[in-house]
């Protein structure tokens, strides 16, 4: 059993705990546009059937059994310990080839985007993530059901979730065994002294053993993100920024050995022949554009919105005509990419929400008369579509009002 799905409540409940601890405590550790962000990253992830646990588990399990492998009966519970044991493990060696290989990182690179760590930056998630799926072979070559590795997969997730806060310091003896939020925060940070360390999921004896752990310092702390710095709000670019890079790299060199090589070196890895990237201080400060406090109460409520239509579409998807699906799926990227811009303070955010509504409104006429089997989505598209206009609307005309000049 995935057990992700049943976690989620508890996910935006305990964020919430955190966000009031925060408060309270005066540490806040919450923004609302990068939290937005990594929440989009999060709901795009799972919309675009990334994740790949039954997937991958259906395909790796279909061939063990054509390989003849023979599956474990799982009667008692050490079997069940050991193939969480194993898991965790080919999870250290997926997570580490996710930091050494540019064809890894590409994708993982979103997780660790974020400028701040909090619960949201554990649902920060790629949506390009196609390969990592290979490094759990073992798990079923050496005979463990697909069901299994399914629910131990899927508990593996759940306990990262909770790693990922600035509010639990040290751990005494657990910080031997296991992975915390102590030695989490160092595996997120850009510190040159932290950068490719901790990538235990679970258990951080891995990384004890095969020389990649580091202890958090108290004289060093923890600044979070990726060494360039994304500057962007934009979940489209956070999820292919690195793909096109590592391309571009690919195309320009001359060398076809290099061509190939790029994918499998290090993200810092340059071909002999092109320029080395521009060094970039890893001390810049966070990416925080001008918002107006309506923009990010707009744009936060928008997002909650979307996340209903995200969470509909991905369970009900298989009813509806695969065109409207795929239409629907483009709309919510389309307003993702909208709440992007808005946030980012742009001079066209304006106008680009506006041509959003009005494509949604369209969209909404659309599905009226080519799927009229499916009017009630019609129906809500185009309230929601007026409803936001409203509110843009009032939002404009309270805006002229306090920039008008007094009347003497």
């Amino acid at each position: 059993m995935n057990y992700v799905d049943v976690a989620v409540p508890f996910f935006v409940l305990a964020m919430g705990v955190e966000f009031v601890y925060g408060w309270l405590v005066k540490k806040q550790t919450y923004r609302v546009n990068d939290t937005i962000n990594s929440l989009q990253l999060g709901t795009l992830s799972t919309l675009n059937k990334v994740l790949h646990l039954g997937l991958s588990a259906a395909v790796l399990g279909t061939l063990a059994v054509w390989l003849g492998v023979p599956q474990w009966s799982m009667e008692g519970s050490w079997q069940w310990v050991a193939a969480f044991v194993v898991y965790d493990f080919c999870y250290y060696w997926k997570h580490r080839f996710g930091h050494e290989w540019r064809i890894m990182w590409a994708s993982h690179v979103a997780h660790h985007q974020s400028e701040e760590f909090n619960l949201s930056t554990a649902l920060r998630q790629t949506g390009t993530d196609y390969i990592g799926f290979v490094f759990y072979l073992p798990v079923y070559l050496i005979g463990i059901p697909a069901p299994v590795v399914i629910t131990v997969g899927s508990l593996n997730l759940i306990y990262q979730f909770w790693v990922h806060t600035e509010h639990i310091r040290r751990l005494g003896p657990l910080e031997w065994i296991l992975v915390t939020p102590s030695n989490h925060r160092v595996h997120h940070a850009r510190n040159e002294l932290y950068l490719d360390k901790n990538y235990g999921g679970v258990f951080i004896i891995w990384d004890r053993i095969f020389g990649t752990f580091k202890d958090e310092r108290a004289d060093e702390p923890c600044v979070f993100g990726i060494t360039t710095g994304l500057k962007s709000w934009n979940p489209l670019w956070a999820n292919f920024h690195f793909w096109l890079d590592t391309a571009k790299l690919a195309w320009r060199t001359k060398s076809w050995g290099d061509k190939f090589k790029v994918w499998f070196k290090p993200p810092a890895w340059v071909p002999a022949d092109l320029a080395a990237h521009k060094h970039s201080d890893w001390r810049y400060p966070k990416y925080d554009p001008p918002a107006r406090a309506f923009v990010k109460g707009y744009a936060f409520v928008q997002f909650w919105l979307l996340l209903g239509a995200a969470l509909w579409l991905q369970n009900t998807d298989a009813a509806l005509p695969r065109p409207l699906t795929l239409l629907l799926f483009v709309w919510i990227c389309l307003a993702f990419y909208a709440q992007g811009v808005y946030l980012e303070a742009r001079t066209n955010a304006g106008q680009l929400e506006w041509l959003r509504l009005g494509i949604t409104a369209l969209l909404g006429g659309g599905i009226a008369w080519g799927w009229p089997a499916w009017s009630s989505i019609a129906i809500t598209l185009l309230l929601y579509s007026a409803g936001s206009a409203m509110v843009l609307l009032i939002d404009l005309g309270a805006s002229r009002v306090h920039s008008s000049p007094e009347v003497s």
